[in-house]
């Protein structure tokens, strides 16, 4: 995301982060979906 809308976004009171920091996930969960989605991809090719 450019800066300026990064900035303009948190003056209006939003915070910007990570899907992991939104949704709370622990770093094996993360790791977990992210073997998924590299599977997935790979069945597709």
């Amino acid at each position: 995301m450019r800066k300026a809308k990064t900035k303009r976004l948190e003056s209006k009171g939003w915070k910007l982060g990570s899907t992991d920091e939104f949704l709370d996930l622990s770093p094996e969960e993360s790791a977990y979906i992210d073997m998924k989605l590299e599977l997935t991809d790979n069945l597709r090719k």
